[in-house]
């Protein structure tokens, strides 16, 4: 019988010209959202492309000029000497700004740390706008580094790119409320609810033979529509990594609807008219879908509000400031710390980008513990989010639909640790070099240290999102059982006073 009835309902829905309509909608609305999310991962990867070439041009160029100078020395008999003009361009024969490892390392030359788009990336380009994809890594001080980075509290980006988070998060509820507002109410109202149920089927199965077949066709189209978007804007396609991800969106995506039809199941069991039961929905939308959501991000950002993008950078110059003023002193310390770096008196070439580097270490301590302070107010602000996540199913959708497509704070953090971790590594190179008073030869421009992006385990990644996945199972169940149980109540036949 049941079977029986879904044939029938489903029958009635493709009949429907308003139906169809509704599908297009949401299929055209993935569709947009996925190009358009595709076009902002393509300009973002296209920039960190650029911003690439164009140092590779610069590293060619000075390379060029080492090696003409290497030729002149070998040919007539000189010694290679490091670059000292300084604030003159070299004369013919001169050793050129190549050879000076610590006027390279220092802005001649950056290396671009790029963090790579997961396979679906283009699904949630929210964030993307603040937490930059390609950081440029010199021997200058943190604040330079991390000059890009914005101070954000996780939510306030909810309503960001036109992207399938923004299409999943915000329309698709519309769509299945616009489908499911009146599914007993439209029958009570045309008095064809008793007709029915004077046949040998319950209540219940009504209801379920309803809901099942607006589950199966709404979330059929939308994953088909998602499945297209995967092979138009998808990253990776040929490793499993991807359709695992896709997976779990698909999963993510059908919880989610059936988080509203449920939803829908119980404002429709109360029995009330079909206009009250579209303004009832309309208002729980706006209620869990923009204003909670705005109530925890604004909560978060009052009880652990981060360092201003302004204290940095006054941090930065109060410490170069300070530098400056006590040259002698910053210097002293840093030729303490470094014994083995202490150059030849005449030196006075080596004792000038000595402070520089001096004062740049000067900036990166004092900016260090505002990075730091934001850090342990962000991740203090995600831990609050999640905790409050389950009051509302937009924000376990975000959170989860930002992991598995791999714009996650989490994931960036663990970029960015990766970056700081780098510019160690090419101060290192460079400054040994610099202060040991050793030229760069051409053959060191290819063992300059890469930056070399190491993911985190595909694992640890949905294990993330194993809580809002549960959460949103959890209050789907619940909603469904309350909504059979008030079934019970529902009076079939319809007053006419």
């Amino acid at each position: 019988m049941f079977r029986m009835m879904m044939g029938h309902e489903i029958r009635l829905l493709a009949s429907s010209s308003a139906l169809g309509w509704l599908l297009a909608g949401i299929a055209a609305a993935v569709l947009f959202a996925a190009w358009s999310g595709g076009q902002t991962l393509q300009q973002q990867t296209q920039a960190a492309q650029v911003a690439r070439d164009i140092e590779a041009g610069k590293k060619a160029k000075l390379r060029e000029g080492v090696v003409a100078y290497e030729q002149y020395v070998e040919e007539n008999g000189l010694e290679f000497q490091t670059y000292k003009a300084m604030h003159r361009a070299p004369r013919p024969g001169e050793s050129p700004e190549g050879t000076s490892a610590g006027m390279v390392g220092t802005d001649r030359v950056k290396e671009y740390a790029v963090l790579p788009p997961s396979g679906l990336a283009a699904f949630a380009v929210g964030q993307s706008d603040l937490l930059t994809n390609h950081i440029a890594v010199t021997m200058r001080n943190l604040a330079h580094v991390t000059e890009k980075s914005e101070f954000q509290n996780p939510l306030h980006l909810l309503s960001g790119s036109f992207d399938l988070a923004f299409v999943v998060i915000y329309l698709l509820p519309i769509f299945v409320l616009g489908l499911s507002y009146n599914m007993l109410s439209s029958e009570k109202e045309q008095g064809t609810l008793a007709m029915i149920l004077a046949h040998p089927v319950s209540l219940r199965e009504l209801m379920a033979s309803k809901l099942v077949s607006r589950i199966g066709i709404l979330v059929g189209v939308v994953l088909a529509a998602g499945l297209v978007s995967l092979l138009l804007v998808g990253n990776q396609l040929g490793s499993a990594e991807t359709w695992l991800r896709f997976l779990a969106w698909a999963a993510l995506t059908a919880l989610y609807c059936l988080f509203w039809f449920a939803l829908a199941l119980l404002v429709n069991a109360r029995g009330r008219s079909s206009e009250n039961n579209g303004i009832t929905l309309a208002g729980l939308w706006l209620l869990l879908v923009v204003v909670v959501p705005t109530l925890v991000s604004l909560i978060a950002s009052i009880i652990y509000p981060p360092p201003s993008r302004m204290e940095m950078i006054a941090a930065g110059r109060a410490a170069s400031q300070e530098a400056e003023a006590n040259a002698a002193k910053s210097l002293d310390e840093f030729y303490f710390d470094h014994l083995e770096f202490v150059p030849n008196p005449e030196d006075k070439i080596q004792d000038f980008f000595a402070h520089f580097l001096a004062r740049e270490q000067a900036v990166s301590d004092a900016v260090a513990p505002v990075q730091q302070r934001f850090r342990e107010q962000l991740n203090q602000q995600q831990q609050l989010v999640n905790r409050f996540q389950f009051v509302s199913p937009a924000i376990m959708m975000r959170l989860a639909l930002n992991e598995v497509s791999g714009t996650s704070v989490d994931r960036y953090e663990h970029f960015e640790d990766q970056v700081l971790a780098f510019r160690d590594r090419w101060t290192e190179y460079f400054m040994t070099r610099f202060l040991q008073n050793v030229p760069l030869r051409s053959a060191d421009y290819e063992k300059f240290p890469a930056f070399d992006y190491q993911p985190e385990p595909l694992a640890l990644s949905l294990a993330r999102i194993a809580a809002s996945a549960i959460g949103l199972a959890v209050l789907s169940m619940l909603l469904l059982l309350a909504g059979a149980n008030s079934l019970r109540r529902f009076v079939v036949a319809a007053s006419t006073g």
